[in-house]
């Protein structure tokens, strides 16, 4: 079906846009929220997340607010359960 409307006085064919995000002519890099700062390791700044894993894996570290809580959590009934069971012997 086609449908027709008026348009800068003409009567034109409707084009439906897709619902997909356009493209610009201009190509416009990603900004990341990510503020540069010093490695503790390395003395480099890091500007990026991918900067700030490669430099995490090359010192073998890990940032506790990577884990998520339930390993904490699960971490914590051991220990506690350990504690239970070391009282009761």
């Amino acid at each position: 079906m086609t449908v027709w409307v008026m348009s800068g006085g003409k009567l034109v064919e409707k084009r439906y846009r897709s619902r997909k995000r356009e493209r610009s002519d201009l190509p416009s890099p990603l900004v990341s929220r990510m503020e540069t700062y010093e490695s503790p390791v390395t003395g480099k700044d890091i500007s990026s997340w991918r900067q700030r894993d490669r430099d995490m894996h090359a010192a073998d570290a890990v940032d506790p607010r990577d884990i998520s809580k339930k390993a904490f959590e699960k971490r914590k009934e051991i220990v506690e359960r350990n504690v239970r069971s070391d009282d009761a012997a």
